[in-house]
């Protein structure tokens, strides 16, 4: 089915946005729930502005047959690529009349599989940002694009005659084959010309460890499917780690096929990846390598330079060396030495993985680079930057000083998606065009090239790609669209080149992953590091909502609590609780700590299970620019960063100031028992289960469907991806920070977290809880006219029209899962940009998960028109669909054959609080308990 006709775009109605006049007056208060309605809406709301004018130059957007397609309504889904890291997820994006609403995985891309993460759900509210950059600036006012031109002609004559001394391109990690063409030909015209890289994240040790190893920059790519068992020496490969999504959904197929790979996660802050572990190790960063070095030692490698004892390690190695196909991985935060271990030991054990060439263009340390730039532009030897998508001004450690060199250049350049830090320096901001509304390409974790094309209008129609900014500057303008083409041209035959690009892209992919390589380790690969001094430890981190601060902006993210601490608008200063006991604090005490001689201030927060010792400082908060929602949220951990930006360092001091700043959390809101909510049974236990309780109510008839849920605590790992499906599918609002601390967030779905056993070292389990669809629900009979109700399939369904706002349902729900709507969301999201299929709630009504009744029906109606049943697994619902783990199964339970069914036949089977004889049809499987906790 063709692509339905592109919707017409018309002018600009503004240069920018103005801020609310209360987050403008005070950007580091909190968000009250009205502003914070409006930076909602008014994301979405943009959408509304591509909808009147002239068509794009090449369409919209795809030169193949639409994945699905709906003539009547006017949606289709386009496959096409998000970055994290500078390396792709492949992504399906719905979209109506030409503006996307939704973002899926891509079933057939490798670092997807057809699941999604927080970050590929969040990019639709993204693309609507009203505080994103939409104008050309120079000196911070709008001029037209003209200017833009005259001043790179003038630039590129400048640099020509000195064969571009003086030139400097700084941009992100790169693995798109189109930009580092580009790149490369900018090189070759100005060979006097430097390219440098900069991510806040990068892990340059991983790249020395391999070079040590192998004596080149191979990336190991572990089968998670298959390996026996897995340490991770600070890695976190279910969390943050590229491929998590792939190596999610290979660890529960192992798990699923009933030979789950022994986890065992040493690490000094708790992690996705620990708290799934079978055995976790707090381990601070002064013992690390020490460890690592020990449980080499223990399996027998050969070569190595020190060998030390550690009393935990005899029993690590040896479940290593008894697991087929055992893997050891190091992540962020390890020394070189210790991602050089790693790869020792896991060519000792034959470990199930593959070492793969670098997916990026041109690795390289990026700490280094930065610094060489900072050093150049100090020392007056740089007088054109083009900085590309990078905001060093925030994100570089303050010790380098990169914003005051910067700004003392004669002609410094950025491109960026907002006004933030590193722009509001410059001499010249030029929009950078969102993801899902450009052409690109790039490479996933494993090599495996696609395609990146625009699944919705332009909205900002002065936003020029990196690839168009450096064709102007050398002097032959091209659009991403032609060159993105002529790369593959290139790569691909002549003959069938058509077909090919077509098929790429409603693949979604455009070749293989790259070829496993076989290096030998090479002589003197171990050499180990200066132990690190004594005293207190700052372990930087990637928050688990931000990560290193470019989503901040992204009020689903903030809003969204972390999986672990349960803070959302903001971040703390995390350590153990007997750290805190010992520094004599209390939670939300703020402290000033300093490193270095910087100072900063933060809230402190206890993390159970935290290294003794060490202080996590997650990065990515307190922004100065950009947009209020991101501005003035929490603390920035950059500033204390050191010039190298290491992941740890020591000499850490922590004074109390004493105020208290409570971060706002959730932690408290809606908790049940964690021995009756999460149970868990021993491996290969089963629960009793109970007879059916009698009702005075009589039961419900179902003589077709019958709809219920199934999740399987086992296989949830805490990522949060349902929840901001879910968010993203009903239209769920931001309330702010003001209304979350007070019990009023909107999310129908929230993922509860559990710790059990001893504060040190306790397991952790997590619970999904959407609303139960109680076969006896206590909401019904309660309310006074009739709002809430159970339909012929068993959905427990909210009549909007009908709710009069008393609250009783809420009352008597004992899940907690009904949403109270405070106030009126409906002007704020009745735009193109929300799901059309999910109806708008007005003000002073319930509201809560309906599964996915619009896709039940949307299902229902296409098979009615093809003349046949429904099938199995055709109704999936948002949160189902984003899960990595499949930890959601969904289906009709009056299907004896179907998969819930089946789900809710197993041995773990139970029903939260199912002794309230409330018979909920969203039911759980029991976590398999952990080695520690048996």
């Amino acid at each position: 089915m063709s692509a339905p006709p592109p919707p017409r775009r018309g002018p600009d109605p503004s240069p920018e946005p103005p801020q609310p006049a209360a987050l403008a007056a005070a950007p580091h208060a909190a968000v009250e729930r009205r502003d914070a309605l409006k930076l909602m809406g008014a994301s979405l709301a943009l959408a509304s502005l591509a909808g009147c004018d002239e068509t794009p130059e090449h369409g919209h957007p795809l030169h193949a047959p639409a994945r699905a397609a709906d003539a009547q309504a006017a949606t289709a889904e386009y496959a096409t690529v998000l970055e994290l890291d500078g390396l792709s997820r492949g992504v399906i994006v719905r979209t109506r009349n030409g503006h996307a609403v939704k973002v899926e995985g891509n079933p057939r891309h490798p670092a997807s599989l057809g699941a999604t993460d927080i970050f590929a759900e969040a990019a639709v509210l993204g693309l609507h940002d009203p505080h994103r950059s939409r104008r050309i600036r120079r000196d911070g006012r709008p001029v037209p694009a003209a200017m833009l031109d005259e001043a790179m002609a003038t630039a590129r004559a400048t640099l020509a005659e000195g064969r571009g001394r003086g030139l400097r391109i700084l941009t992100g990690p790169v693995s798109s084959p189109t930009l580092a063409r580009m790149l490369q030909a900018v090189l070759t015209a100005f060979p006097e010309a430097r390219w440098h890289q900069h991510d806040p994240l990068a892990d340059d040790a991983a790249l020395e460890g391999a070079q040590r190893a192998f004596g080149r920059p191979v990336v190991p790519v572990p089968d998670l499917s298959r390996a026996g068992a897995v340490l991770c020496l600070g890695a976190d490969p279910l969390g943050q780690a590229p491929g998590h999504l792939r190596f999610a959904r290979d660890w529960i197929t192992a798990r699923a096929a009933g030979r789950p790979p022994r986890l065992i996660v040493a690490e000094a802050t708790l992690s996705l990846t620990g708290a799934r572990a079978d055995r976790r190790i707090p381990l601070h960063p002064r013992e690390a390598e020490p460890f690592a070095r020990a449980v080499a030692a223990r399996l027998g490698v050969a070569g190595l330079a020190v060998e030390v004892a550690h009393p935990a390690a005899a029993g690590v190695a040896a479940v290593l060396a008894e697991a087929p196909g055992a893997v050891v991985m190091a992540g962020r935060g390890q020394a070189p030495a210790v991602h050089a271990l790693a790869h020792a030991m896991s060519a000792r054990l034959g470990a199930a993985q593959r070492l793969l060439p670098h997916p990026l263009t041109r690795p390289e340390p990026m700490a280094p680079s930065l610094a060489a730039l900072s050093a150049d532009m100090a020392a007056g030897q740089v007088t054109h930057l083009l900085i590309l998508g990078a905001n060093p001004a925030y994100d570089a450690p303050a010790s380098l000083e990169f914003a005051q060199a910067l700004r003392a250049l004669p002609f410094s350049l950025h491109l960026g998606f907002r006004l933030d830090e590193t722009a509001r320096l410059c001499a010249w901001h030029v929009p950078l065009p969102h993801p899902l509304e450009s052409w690109g390409d790039s490479r996933a974790f494993d090599g495996t090239p696609a395609i990146r094309q625009p699944a919705t209008v332009p909205l900002a129609e002065e936003a020029r790609g990196e690839v168009e900014l450096l064709s102007a500057l050398l002097g032959t303008p091209v659009t991403a669209r032609e060159a993105v083409r002529a790369t593959w041209r290139a790569s691909w035959r002549e003959e069938g080149f058509e077909a090919t690009w077509a098929t790429a892209l409603e693949e979604g992919v455009a070749g293989e992953p790259f070829p496993p390589l076989s290096p030998p380790l090479r002589e003197g690969w171990d050499q180990p590091s200066p132990p690190l001094p004594a005293g207190l430890a700052a372990v930087f981190s990637p928050d688990q909502g931000i990560r290193g601060g470019a989503e901040a902006h992204d009020a689903w993210l903030q809003e969204m609590p972390r999986p672990l601490t349960k803070i959302t608008w903001g971040n703390a200063a995390l350590m153990a609780p007997a750290t805190l006991a010992a520094l004599r604090l209390e939670p939300g005490d703020e402290v000033e700590l300093e490193l270095g001689g910087r100072r900063v201030l933060a809230p402190c927060w206890p993390m159970p299970g935290h290294a003794p010792d060490c202080v996590t400082l997650p990065l990515g908060g307190g922004r100065r620019a950009g947009g209020p929602v991101g501005e003035g949220r929490g603390f920035d951990a950059y500033a204390l960063r050191p010039a190298d930006s290491a992941w740890v360092a020591t000499g850490l001091s922590l004074r109390p100031t004493g105020r208290k700043t409570p971060p706002v959390t959730t932690d408290s809101h809606h908790r049940l028992d964690p021995i009756e909510a999460a149970r868990s049974v021993p491996p290969g236990g089963v629960l009793p289960q109970p007879e059916r309780d009698a009702s005075l109510y009589r039961d419900w008839p179902y003589p077709g469907h019958a709809w219920g849920m199934a999740i399987d605590l086992d296989a949830c790992i805490g990522c949060n991806a349902c929840a901001l499906a879910c968010q993203a599918e009903n239209n769920v609002p931001v309330v702010g920070p003001l209304a979350v601390s007070q019990g009023r967030e909107m999310h129908w779905l929230r993922v509860d977290r559990y710790h059990h056993g001893p504060e040190d070292s306790p397991a952790v389990s997590f619970q999904p809880v959407p609303c139960m669809h109680c076969e006896q629900a206590p909401c019904e009979p309660v309310c006074p006219v009739n709002a809430t109700l159970h339909d012929h399939e068993g959905l427990n369904v909210m009549v909007h029209a009908r709710c009069i706002g008393t609250r009783t349902c809420s009352n008597n729900c004992p899940y907690k899962v009904r949403r109270f709507n405070w106030s009126d969301h409906r002007r704020f999201l009745d735009t193109p940009a929300r799901n059309p299929e999910v109806s708008l709630r007005p003000r002073g009504v319930m509201e809560k998960c309906t599964y996915c009744t619009h896709r039940i029906a949307k299902a229902r109606s296409q098979a009615s028109t093809e003349g046949r049943a429904l099938h199995d697994g055709e109704v999936e619902t948002a949160c189902q669909r984003a899960c990595p783990t499949r930890a959601i199964t969904f289906g009709d339970i009056n299907d004896p054959g179907s998969a819930v069914t089946r789900a809710k036949r197993d041995g773990r089977h139970y029903a939260l609080l199912g002794q309230l004889g409330t018979r909920p049809r969203t039911t759980y499987l029991a976590r398999v308990a952990t080695e520690e906790e048996g």
